[in-house]
């Protein structure tokens, strides 16, 4: 699925509600992002289900870092794409 980067108090993905609805089970408190061979939890907010389709975090404001994404142009965040792997395991590209 194409997401792109997200900053609000901390960095993170907007996944958008209608991937939520796709590719998101209800029942799941957090999801496991991997980034680098590496898998983080990411806790899912009530605002996650509602208004706030972002995943936040502090290591995606790292991992954006360390590819030279960010900061970005205002009103244009870098394309994403987040590739469900099994369940809530996912995979985190540019």
């Amino acid at each position: 699925m194409y997401a792109t980067a997200w900053k609000g108090g901390t960095y993170g993905v907007r996944v958008g509600s209608r991937n939520v609805a796709q590719y998101f089970e209800r029942q799941w408190d957090f999801v496991e992002i991997e980034l680098d061979g590496e898998y983080h939890r990411v806790s899912l907010s009530d605002s996650f289900w509602k208004r706030c389709p972002e995943l936040r975090s502090v290591t995606f404001g790292d991992w954006l870092q360390r590819r030279g994404l960010r900061p970005w142009p205002k009103g244009n965040p870098p394309k994403l794409e987040l590739t469900l792997v099994k369940g809530n395991k996912f995979r985190l590209s540019s």
